[in-house]
């Protein structure tokens, strides 16, 4: 991909992060507070790249073969690299000869293949050797975050014609089912849309109506679900694309617009696709930098508290500022009722970091004695 994709990617990522200072953990021994460091330990899912397509001509089979495989295996090594190092590293990234690659490749499988005399095509997966990869990084003083994110859900909606696209005409769906989403820093679970999922629904969400994105949060049952929405523009003929939701980070909002050459909406909508899921690993990689740097004993808080209010509106407009909070993420409603709801969330930031980004939205913590309520100021 090129670079000013990657450009833009990260400072998707960046954004509601400014601002981060060094956690301090104290607020109250009343606030329902647990700290989550940084496990040592790494699942070796993040080392494997998927569904990578190699494919080669060259003067008989064998050599098209052995060229698709080195070529396959560079770019294999190039995609792990970008998913576990932030953007600002991409430069520092090293030229790795393919002997290397070798040594650093602990297998790799086919899932399909064909060739004629002159042409290899395949479908290949590769697992690298996590220890060797960070030895690595580790010895070019390039910093890497391998640890990954909370699955979350995507719903991906495909409009044409003022209707859901469905099956072989959902082009959207097919480009997502086509990445190696399990692999991923940010592992994605794809949704399916339910029959009763109306366009005048998707608008509704995508206009910011705190109530309708509860509602279908709801019926997915997933406390992080992004709804990744796409449509051709009849003036242009671009592709539309939009995240809304909550990812692993935090709430997102996003909307890109790309041009479909040669009226390749199949390949436009692949990229529109593989731009999204890389903007989900830098927000994730952003959040994992500022969580690591903060030391020993200090990382992730998992929050409850009680948000008062006076009625039905005004939750909505404290649950959106809430959510607009720098390092608040995984936000949950756990009880509604007409004057009060029982929250939980994760914060990066420390203790001291979430009373003033809290102030910030003019929203007030009280101390109720064996809880903490939040309120609008």
């Amino acid at each position: 991909m090129m670079d000013f994709a990657d450009k833009q990617l990260e400072c998707a990522g960046r954004k509601g992060w400014r601002g981060l200072s060094r956690p301090v953990l104290v607020l109250g021994a009343a606030l329902a507070v647990t700290t989550v460091t940084p496990a040592a330990a790494q699942a070796p899912g993040v080392y494997v790249v998927a569904k990578l397509a190699a494919d080669a001509k060259a003067k008989d089979a064998v050599a098209a073969k052995r060229q698709a495989m080195q070529e396959a295996r560079r770019q294999a090594m190039q995609r792990l690299l970008k998913r576990i190092t932030p953007y600002s590293a991409y430069a520092r990234l090293p030229k790795i000869e393919s002997a290397l690659i070798q040594d650093l490749l602990e297998g790799f499988s086919v899932r399909r293949e064909r060739n004629s005399a002159t042409r290899y095509l395949a479908t290949l997966d590769f697992t690298f050797r996590p220890r060797a990869v960070q030895q690595l990084l580790t010895g070019y003083g390039i910093p890497f975050t391998d640890r990954q994110a909370p699955t979350i859900r995507v719903l991906p909606v495909y409009l044409s014609g003022g209707k859901i696209q469905t099956g072989r005409a959902d082009v959207w769906r097919r480009s997502w089912l086509g990445l190696d989403l399990s692999h991923a820093l940010t592992p994605v679970n794809l949704a399916q849309p339910s029959p009763s999922l109306t366009p005048e629904a998707i608008k509704t969400v995508l206009s910011g109506d705190t109530q309708a994105y509860e509602t279908l949060r709801g019926k997915y049952k997933s406390l992080t679900l992004v709804l990744a929405v796409a449509h051709v523009d009849d003036r242009d003929g671009r592709l539309v694309t939009q995240l809304f939701g909550f990812d692993q980070t935090g709430s997102i909002s996003l909307l890109r617009r790309d041009r479909v050459p040669d009226g390749d909406l199949k390949g436009a909508a692949t990229r529109a696709a593989e731009i999204a899921l890389r903007i989900f690993e830098s927000r994730w990689k952003v959040t994992k930098a500022a969580v690591d740097g903060a030391g020993d004993g200090e990382g992730v808080l998992t929050v409850e508290m009680t948000v008062a209010f006076a009625g039905l509106q005004q939750w909505q407009e404290i649950r959106g500022r809430l959510a607009r909070v720098p390092g608040v993420q995984a936000l949950e409603v756990l009880s509604l009722s007409a004057r009060s709801a029982n929250v939980a969330f994760q914060f990066s930031g420390g203790a001291d970091r979430l009373g003033q980004q809290l102030s910030s939205q003019n929203l007030v913590l009280q101390n109720a004695g064996s809880r903490w309520i939040l309120r609008s100021r």
